[in-house]
This record gives C-alpha cells, structure tokens and sequence, in this order.
C-alpha cells in the first residue's frame, strides 16, 4: 500500500538500566545510552516500510544535527522523506526515555518543531499518491491539532483515501483539540490511557461507542496486557495478545497502528487486521528502542503460523 504517515518526528536518548534516581551530583553507570528515532508518525513510517509498504513521511524536521540522524534513520528503512520541511530555526523534538529494569519508562520531552508543525507543512499533492493517510503524534502538535488535521482528514476522504488516527499524551490536560476529526476518520487506534481520558470512562466499550456516535467508523482501543477491543457498526470483538519477552515497550503502540494499517492493505477482515498487528507490536516490545524490533511482512507471518490463532471473543 502506499501511505502517508503525517505528525510528530522525535530524536529519542535511550538510557537503560536507571537506577532510582537521587539527585545528589553523584554518577551511575548504565548499560547504554543510545540515540535513535522516534515520534508516533516517523514510528508509523518506519514500520510501515519494514512490513513492506511505500512510506511518505510529512513532519517538521529541526534545523539540527538530530534531525539530521532522524531523516537519515528513516530514510534507510525505505521511507521517502522527500516532502519533509525543515525548520531554520527551531531545533528537532527530543524525548529522554529513561528505562529500569523491568522494562518500565519515564519521559522528558521538549517539545521543539512539533510545536510549530501546521497544515501548511504539508504538500497537498500527495494525496493523489497514496491509499491511506496515517497521523500519528496526536495533541503533540498544537499548530495541526484540530483545525489543520481535520481539514486534512477531510481532503483525504474526498479524495477517496483511507484515513487513520493515533493519539499520545495531551500535556494540556484538556483532551478536546482533535474532536473535529472524528467524523473524518475511518479507522482510530488509541491507547486506552488516552482514549479512558478523552472519553471520560475506563469502560472501553463505552469508550468505543463514544468515538463511533463521533462519527468513527472503526475504532481499536489498545489495552496493553489485555489485548484489544475493536467495535463499528456492524460487530464488536477482544483480541488476546502474544506472551513473549519484553525488553521495552516504546513504540509498541505505533507498530500496531502500522500492523494494523498493513494487513488492512494486503485485504484482511477487521479480525485478521486486530491478529496482525498484535503479532507486528509483539516484535516491538522484544528490542530497545521504537522501531528496533519490528520485521518484515513475512517474519511476522511465520510469527503467526507457529503459533496457536489468537483468541477473538465476540462482545
């Protein structure tokens, strides 16, 4: 499929394993501190390309050397980064991720060019290129968020393209910047932490309903632990999950999103979409870094075919 990944680009500084930390001036030694990529839509592109899609990734790039590494990273994963913008003078998002042993994190972010991204970033073109627009680094770029993205989401669809939607942490703490997006959406894809605070519920059946009397047309809500649960109008259903070994989570939910967008191209039912993109993030979670773990198409089928089918309970 040919696909569109519009938002947030980051530079990430992994460091692992952290100690607790205690700020007294003294030093601890880790295993690794590593520079790599990451941002819901650059996550989204990345992974799209290694499972075999034509990838366009639209963001604003920093004026710097960690931009700089970011496109280069993409970019040799096989996404084209041709109608990326750079800024000249707002240096690249960057997010410190501080990981302990047991896998769990803590972000510091700064918020850099997301800040600044807009619609005007994008080229407008490129719709006519592609089936699907994913965008990814939701309530993270409050510039696009809203406004700009649904009058892209709405351009999309008249053009005939698939859209999609992923969402991250609103800092503002409001949560209602991309509601005029939902009527434009055929797919949405969020977490439960952000979808439980949009919503106002924990409950995600009620979640979903609440997006689908929005004007969704499909949501899959991500639980974690717990699988998923994806409901439209015509059925409503769990998936389980893989048990596997966990390194980290970062990004795990972006290679479900790009999963799930993958098998939707290659003409799978809603169930088979759900399947592929659990076995997609259980690749995810099993290396350092957002993108590290994620394979090929083909090494996620054979993933899949040795193992029992994962479980679908109809709700």
């Amino acid at each position: 499929m040919r696909i569109l990944c519009v938002g947030e680009m980051m530079a990430d500084l992994l460091v692992h394993p952290v100690p607790e930390i205690v700020f007294d001036n003294d030093a601890d030694s880790v295993e690794e501190i590593a520079v790599k990529s990451g941002g819901d839509a650059n996550n989204n592109a990345i992974d799209l390309a290694k499972l075999g899609n034509e990838v366009y990734l639209v963001t604003l790039a920093g004026r710097d050397a960690l931009a700089d590494n970011c496109l280069k990273i993409a970019q040799e994963a096989g996404v084209c980064v041709d109608y990326v913008k750079r800024s000249t003078d707002t240096d690249q998002t960057r997010s410190l991720i501080l990981i302990n042993d047991r896998g769990d994190r803590h972000f510091l972010q700064y918020p850099g060019t997301s800040a600044k991204f807009c619609f005007e970033d994008v080229d407008l073109n490129l719709l006519d290129k592609v089936d699907i627009l994913q965008i990814g680094g939701a309530f993270h770029l409050p510039a696009f968020d809203g406004e700009g993205s649904a009058r892209l989401l709405e351009l999309a669809r008249s053009k005939g393209v698939t859209t999609c939607m992923d969402v991250t942490k609103d800092r503002s703490g409001k949560w209602t910047a991309i509601a005029p997006c939902y009527p434009h959406l055929d797919y949405f894809l969020p977490s439960i932490e952000q979808a439980a605070c949009i919503a106002g519920t924990e409950d995600e059946r009620r979640i979903a309903d609440y997006f689908l009397e929005r004007g969704v047309g499909t949501v899959a809500i991500k639980l974690g632990t717990r699988g998923c649960y994806c409901k439209n109008k015509d059925r409503a259903f769990y998936c389980g999950r893989y048990t596997v070994p966990v390194a980290e989570t970062t990004g795990a939910g972006d290679a479900f999103v790009a999963g799930f967008l993958t098998e939707l191209g290659h003409g799978g039912n809603l169930e088979d979409c759900v399947r592929f993109a659990t076995a997609t993030s259980a690749h995810a979670v099993q290396a350092f870094g957002a993108t590290a773990g994620v394979p090929d198409y083909d090494t996620v089928c054979r993933f899949r075919a040795e193992r029992p089918a994962l479980e679908i309970r109809a709700d």
